[in-house]
């Protein structure tokens, strides 16, 4: 029995769950509308105005189980971000009468928007469907809420209208909405502003308007809706209809804040705030000027005779536009304005939102080039380089360095290293640059600019403690690179590799300093030199006092590689030139000419040091100089591969552009019929590549954003590797040098590139060693190959062929070759004559005709032996013995005469060792040219 009811119980938690709807997912034609209710045209002195709306979305519904209530919200940024509706959850169908002190659940419902919130005390709740998934959530929800909750604190009542999942077309919902949802103005004294409404039905119910009238706490209202301008009151809306009403007012000497409210059949008002902020006249500024920079000007100005209450607004206004850049407070005489020109500013005092002088306009002109310079005490000033609009613009910042992209200066001091907007000058310290606590080692000097954007530092105001440091501008991936004592100056190679420091150690010298390990290279050619500079192209400016006994006085300008190489003298005018800095293009130099000790002008001249001239008009002790100019030029993509490759293949990707650091350039390539750009290095390494033609493509892309035309080339991938085989040499040689050949297919297409030979020997007392790789015999390209072999040795020869793709094939099988011993490498007895002519090997014979007559070689180890002799008619024969046997009788007999005869003794069973006897049979003529062996 109990089984039975376990078995009833749970075929009904079955059956529950099977019927139990899935959660709902929001769509488009769900929506919930909250907002207020509004009755009356009297504003509470409370509150100035109610929220504008009502609010309406695509609700999301939240069920919390453990107040049992559900919470539906809907985007309302305007007031905080949401709009909500709790009620009680699961719920049941029905009419509810709304009152947090009923006894049901369902009397309870609460609204919000923003921080705004209310609880109904009285009014209706209409659940037309409530329905909860198996897990407790929300399914479907419709309900309608109206009656009496203060959401606003202007008005008593609201309403609330949610459709989630509900498809009953009898309950759909009006939405009114106004564009603009509110009215905010301003204008002097006196002024009267008239301003259109439009109303619009964004929901699926039609909805009709009752009225249009202005919601205000005084009495009459100042704004109103003008007689003629209300096309709206008793128009039936339909889905996506418009109306319009229009309001006036006359501005006054102070801020208004009304409403106005347009009520219809639905359950909430349509509420648009209004605001006008009259004003009497605004006194403007005069004598207003602005200095340019390249992205930004500093603008100033005389003050009124009555200081403004909020201060000081700059409006771009070029072509009719009427932009806001920056503000200052009422005590500023100057500001620095942000953006490029050319354009037009407007300068304007005010006191407050709307209230503000006539417009004081300045023109702007564009400046492209500037160059920078600071002092030992913190101050940095621009110099405009066009001749047409020179200028001289104090920044806030200390000793600069701009970035690739040319938007962002580093700085560096006691604070830390910060990173600052050119156009702004507001700084943010990078973490963990800090050096205040334990200056002597953290202090952070000679911040630069890394190509790839990140940062390299000195770090310690101690000479002996100075460390190299590199960071990223977020403050992540600090690291130590090296210790560095009695260095300073730092300026990065353009490929972000190394940085150049001057070590003061001696005489002094510049040395290069790698990132990835601290290790240091001196740079030849740059001891007992004063300071340098690097250029985007990778040059090292030297600088040199003419008399190194005096501290001023004439300098030379040594351009040179970074390795020391192509130095050459710039021709600058003769004098006291210092900080000579190349700009980004190459073209130009900007250098400090000093007059004194402490005064010096800035001047700029041609890449070669000619045709110089005097940017500046003050004099400063400028120590550091950069250039801050427009990218003007785009980068150019190269990319070089071999017509033919195996399955893996590296790419060359090249990069180039005639003004950026080509460490700050970043490559895109794309494979084949790829369509999304992956970024890529200098080399493209692919591997797995199919059979066939390929194609790859490639682009650049600079720090400014310029690119570079897309690029592509073809190949083709072989993945067969070639079949060689080596010809066969004659088994004795007789001749020197003997010709090796051989011959080479290749199935894959790309055809054989070069070949490879080898070779290993046995001598006449040994058996074969290591095969060798004679270097000259590697990569050939000629199918031949002329051999010097020694004498008494067996040679066996292999060859293999490497295609165009770099596939290369397998050994070959060998081909043998013996060259004989001398006859004068062979021990003679009496009876023998030694003679020589050119006629035969090694151009000598050994000659007799006594019977018995020997020669001999000890100790060859050998499997066969040939006999290399002269036969003729009167010849007589010899018989051979090899370690202690005989191994045949050779006749020397030919009816014509012979030299050079290769005459064969039978192979022996195995390989012996011992020695060899060449014994004559005769008084007849016995000629002897040499002893072939082979193993």
């Amino acid at each position: 029995m109990p089984a039975m009811v376990g078995a009833v119980v749970l075929g009904w938690v079955a059956a529950v769950s099977a019927a139990a709807p899935s959660a709902h997912a929001a769509t488009a034609a769900d929506v919930a509308v909250i907002g207020d209710q509004i009755t009356s045209t009297r504003l509470s002195s409370s509150s100035a105005t109610y929220p504008e709306g009502p609010v309406a979305g695509v609700p999301a519904a939240r069920v919390d189980p453990a107040s049992s209530t559900v919470t539906v919200s809907v985007q309302d940024p305007v007031n905080g971000g949401s709009a909500t509706m709790t009620m009680a959850w699961p719920a049941r169908t029905g009419s509810w009468a709304l009152d947090f002190r009923g006894p049901d659940a369902e009397q309870t419902v609460k609204l919000t928007r923003g921080t705004r919130s209310c609880t109904f005390t009285s009014g209706t709740l209409q659940v037309y469907l409530a329905e909860t998934t198996a897990t407790g959530d929300v399914a479907a929800l419709s309900v309608d809420a109206t009656g009496s909750c203060g959401l606003s604190g202007s008005g008593l009542y609201a309403g609330a209208q949610v459709r989630i999942g509900d498809n009953d077309p009898t309950r759909v919902v009006s939405v009114p909405r106004a564009t603009p949802a509110s009215v905010s103005t301003g204008a002097v004294n006196g002024t009267v502003v008239t301003r259109d409404v439009t109303v619009t039905n964004t929901g699926d119910r039609p909805w009709t308007v009752r009225s249009a009238v202005v919601a205000s706490a005084s009495s009459p209202s100042k704004f109103t809706v003008t007689p003629d301008g209300n096309h709206c009151t008793g128009l039936t809306l339909t889905t996506g209809q418009t109306c319009t009403v229009q309001v006036t007012v006359t501005a006054s000497f102070y801020t208004v804040w009304e409403d106005l409210v347009v009520g219809g059949d639905s359950p909430m008002t349509l509420a648009v705030p209004l605001t006008l902020e009259g004003y009497n006249p605004v006194e403007p500024p005069s004598a207003l000027a602005a200095t340019p920079g390249r992205l930004s000007a500093t603008v100033s100005w005389q003050p009124p005779s009555k200081l403004p209450v909020v201060g000081y607004r700059v409006y771009d206004v070029t072509a009719g536009s009427r932009t806001l850049l920056a503000s200052a407070p009422a005590s500023a005489t100057q500001v620095l304005v942000p953006g490029a020109g050319p354009r037009t500013l407007a300068l304007v005092a005010a006191n407050g939102r709307y209230a503000e002088s006539p417009d004081v306009v300045v023109d702007v002109p564009a400046v492209t080039s500037e160059v920078v310079a600071s002092d030992p005490y913190g101050s940095t000033v621009s110099f405009a380089t066009d001749p047409a609009s020179p200028a001289e613009r104090a920044l806030t910042l200390e000793r600069v360095d701009l970035d690739a992209s040319r938007t962002l200066w580093v700085s560096s001091g006691g604070v830390g290293v910060r990173v600052c907007p050119v156009a702004t000058e507001q700084c943010v310290t990078v973490p963990g640059t800090d050096g205040t606590a334990n200056p002597d080692v953290d202090s952070p000097t000679e911040a630069r600019w890394l190509p790839d954007g990140s940062i390299a530092f000195l770090r310690g105001n101690s000479d002996q403690l100075r460390t190299l440091w590199v960071v990223r501008s977020d403050g992540t991936g600090l690291r130590k690179v090296a210790n560095v004592p009695n260095h300073d100056q730092l300026a990065p190679a353009p490929d972000g590799t190394q940085v150049v420091l001057r070590n003061n150690d001696g005489f002094g010298r510049f040395e290069r300093v790698r990132l990835s390990d601290g290790s240091i290279t001196a740079i030849p050619g740059t001891d007992g030199a004063d300071n340098f500079t690097v250029s985007t192209r990778g040059q090292l400016v030297v600088e040199r006092r003419v008399d190194t006994a005096s501290t001023t006085g004439p300098r030379t300008a040594t351009v040179m590689n970074l390795d020391g190489s192509g130095a050459r003298r710039l021709a600058l005018p003769i004098g006291d030139n210092r900080a000579v800095t190349f700009d980004p293009t190459g073209t130009l130099v900007a250098f400090a000419r000093y007059t004194g000790d402490f005064e010096a002008t800035i001047w700029v001249a041609a890449a070669d040091g000619t045709a110089a001239r005097q940017l500046s008009t003050s004099t400063g002790w400028w120590l550091g100089l950069r250039w801050s100019v427009d990218d003007r030029m785009s980068p150019t993509a190269g990319i070089a591969v071999p017509a033919y490759t195996t399955r893996s293949a590296a790419l060359t990707i090249g990069a180039a552009d005639g003004d950026d650091p080509v460490g700050s350039l970043r490559r895109e390539c794309r494979l084949d019929s790829a369509t999304t750009w992956s970024p890529c290095g200098p080399t493209l390494s692919l591997t797995g590549l199919t059979v066939g033609t390929h194609s790859v493509s490639a682009r650049v892309t600079d720090p400014g954003g310029r690119q570079s035309g897309v690029v592509s080339k073809s190949w083709v991938v072989d993945a067969s590797a070639p079949t060689a085989a080596m010809t066969a040499p004659a088994s004795v040689q007789t001749r020197t040098p003997v010709t090796l050949t051989w011959t080479a297919t290749d199935a894959g297409g790309s055809g054989v590139a070069s070949y490879d030979v080898r070779s290993r020997y046995a001598s006449s007392s040994t058996g074969f060693g290591a095969y060798g790789y004679p270097s000259a015999w590697q990569k050939l390209t000629a199918t031949s190959l002329n051999a010097t072999l020694g004498a008494g040795n067996q040679y066996c020869f292999s060859v293999r062929a490497r295609d165009r793709a770099g596939n290369t094939g397998a050994w070959s099988a060998e081909r043998c070759t013996s060259m004989p011993l001398d006859d004068r490498a062979l021990s003679a007895s009496t009876g023998w004559t030694r003679g020589s002519s050119t006629s035969y090997l090694f151009n000598t014979y050994s000659k007799t005709v006594k019977t018995g007559a020997q020669l001999t070689r000890s100790g060859v180890q050998a499997r066969r032996l040939a006999v290399v002799a002269t036969t003729c008619s009167t010849c007589g024969s010899v018989d051979v013995y090899h370690a202690g046997g005989k191994l045949g009788r050779l006749s020397l007999y030919s009816s014509t005469t012979r030299t050079r005869q290769v005459l064969w003794l039978p192979v022996q069973t195995v390989t012996r060792t011992g020695t060899v006897t060449i014994r004559s049979l005769s008084t007849k003529q016995v000629l002897i040219d040499g002893l072939a062996i082979t193993h």
